[in-house]
């Protein structure tokens, strides 16, 4: 239940927030996009916390679910089969999938926050197109410039580092920080590197399909994406993207 209002308000918050910013036409489009994931980043806590206060937080809900889901599974033969699970019992079966599926929640802040990035980009073309009949608007720059900045690559940098002390150390939240810290600068560093992808398409004028085509095989493996992270960190650090020509 509390995992549906946050998702439904994840697609409508970017149509209550960007809409004033976007007449002002005071900020810069990523900021205004920020200011959006922002609202959703603190709306799911909030939910979270009021779950917390029904008595079982919104994690121990969702792991006793898991483990029902689990179960039936584990005692599925077809999904038994197409996990190559034969010779394992039901019960190991059970637990393979309770720690997979667990796996998966550990990083569901930033899941929410990824999901919330990209309604709220879809949303400010949407609304910039709708509101620009009217009067003029600033319109959302081509993905291939889009930069985190400097600064936002220290914070990750740290970030990453102090979770990851954590979890070394024991720390009781250590381990969910850093499934989640390791998730976001992944996450930021890879669309930083498809910008590079689509910028160097530009510059080889290549058609942009071709670009968003090699960006998501990329990303979907797990060579390409690294590739793309590793693309990411040199840009903003040794500025790929100006050394190709660009702004």
């Amino acid at each position: 239940m509390y995992l549906t209002v946050i998702f439904l308000l994840t697609l409508i918050i970017p149509f209550l927030v960007m809409p004033k910013h976007i007449k002002l036409g005071i900020l810069p489009p990523y900021r205004v996009v920020l200011l959006s994931i922002i609202g959703i980043g603190v709306m799911a806590a909030v939910i979270m916390m009021m779950a917390s206060l029904g008595g079982q937080g919104l994690y121990a809900q969702m792991h006793e679910m898991v483990k029902v889901v689990s179960e039936a599974a584990a005692s599925n033969p077809a999904i038994v089969e197409a996990l190559s699970a034969g010779d394992m019992s039901e019960a190991e079966i059970t637990a393979m999938l309770v720690q997979f599926y667990d796996a998966g929640l550990l990083r569901l802040p930033v899941t929410i926050l990824f999901l919330g990035a990209i309604v709220s980009y879809v949303a400010y073309i949407i609304l910039s197109r709708i509101i620009g009949r009217k009067q003029e608007v600033k319109r959302m720059p081509k993905f291939r410039e889009f930069t985190f900045g400097h600064g936002t690559a220290m914070a990750m940098m740290i970030m990453y580092v102090v979770s990851w002390l954590m979890m070394n150390a024991e720390a009781g939240i250590g381990e969910m920080m850093y499934a989640n810290i390791n998730m976001l600068f992944d996450l930021v560093f890879a669309f930083q590197g498809i910008a590079v992808v689509m910028m160097f398409f530009h510059f080889k004028k290549i058609p942009q399909a071709l670009a968003v085509i090699v960006s998501i095989v990329m990303w979907v493996t797990s060579i390409g994406k690294m590739f793309l992270v590793l693309m990411g960190i040199a840009d903003l650090i040794l500025g790929l993207r100006i050394r190709m020509g660009g702004k």
